[in-house]
């Protein structure tokens, strides 16, 4: 190309990416000027639907503008994130992402995004641990005897869980990889189901949140042998830490945040990022994660991307190393 023809390309081309800089300024400027739409791929009525609307409702009255929920329910929360991954990049769709998404990610092919690329991550919402849990009549006195007891008898106690790759699974492969155990895992269709067997006594063993677990330990009818938060629970200050026990690489809580698809301005993530942290100061949003047996987790944009990466990498490791696939 001549000189010229070369210096008139160059000032079309910059004209071209001033006038579009100048648009998503403008655009970036006026919003919103109609409602938000959030995303929850998970059912109405759920624990993450119910986390969410309260903090939906208050950062809507900080934007001047509705937070509509719009529930997308599917196995491993892909169908609601494709959704948003292909939106318009304009502030007027988010998504909560979850750790369910980074290990989705690994477990299901074709799944049309990447969790990590295909986002503007605005900040985490909050964090719960998980709860190691038995019948009281297993015969566990506490952790180190049921290690020791599983120590002895290999492939002799199961362990119930909400479904292959699911976080309960996945913290017990972890646990007999630290230990040097090897139990027996019973996939079920979902918490509820693998809560009722063992508490029917089918299971002798169970990995839940404590939203699940809660009302039957408070009844007795389950102990609590370990946690998986950094530090003890409150509502069990008796139960150590996996860390306490010496294996702090069981150290997991399961986190959910807000995210946007790539490309959204960062003026407007900016704003979003500060209506959230405002909604999740607001006493009615900590009371529903409390209800929810979650815990305030407040980030920067950048540090809940790190989050949603460092997670795809740590659980991406584990399911290509179990061969876990769900299609």
């Amino acid at each position: 190309m001549h000189s010229p023809d070369r210096r008139r390309a160059l000032a079309a081309l910059g004209a071209l990416l001033a006038t579009a800089t100048t648009a998503q300024a403008q655009g970036a400027a006026d919003w919103p000027s109609r409602p938000i739409r959030l995303i929850v791929p998970a059912p109405a009525g759920g624990p993450y639907d119910r986390t969410l609307r309260p903090l939906a409702q208050h950062m809507g009255q900080v934007l001047k503008q509705p937070v509509v929920i719009d529930n997308k329910a599917s196995a491993g929360n892909i169908v609601g994130t494709q959704m948003a991954a292909s939106a318009p990049p304009d502030g007027y769709t988010l998504v909560a992402t979850g750790m369910l998404n980074t290990i989705a990610q690994s477990m299901y092919d074709g799944i049309g995004f990447d969790i990590v690329r295909d986002f503007e991550h605005i900040g985490a919402i909050g964090e719960g641990a998980q709860w190691l849990v038995a019948r009281p009549d297993a015969g566990f006195k506490d952790f180190n005897d049921f290690l020791q007891q599983a120590r002895r008898e290999p492939g002799k106690f199961d362990y119930a869980s909400s479904g292959a790759g699911s976080t309960g699974h996945l913290l017990m492969e972890q646990l007999q990889r630290a230990t040097g155990t090897r139990l027996t895992h019973v996939p079920y269709k979902g918490g509820a189901p693998a809560l009722q067997d063992v508490l029917a006594g089918v299971v002798p063993l169970t990995v839940i949140p404590l939203n699940s677990a809660l009302a039957p330990v408070q009844a007795g009818k389950l102990k609590v042998l370990a946690v998986s938060s950094a530090q003890r629970s409150p509502l069990a200050p008796q139960v150590p830490t996996f860390a306490e026990l010496g294996y702090p690489q069981l150290t997991i809580s399961s986190w959910i945040g807000l995210s946007a698809p790539k490309g959204t301005p960062a003026p407007i993530v900016r704003r979003l990022h500060a209506a959230l942290a405002a909604a999740q100061a607001d006493p009615a949003t900590r009371k529903q994660l409390e209800f929810e047996g979650m815990t305030a987790l407040s980030t920067t944009p950048e540090q809940y991307a790190q989050l949603v990466r460092s997670d795809t990498e740590r659980w991406g490791q584990l399911v290509r190393s179990l061969n876990l696939k769900a299609n």
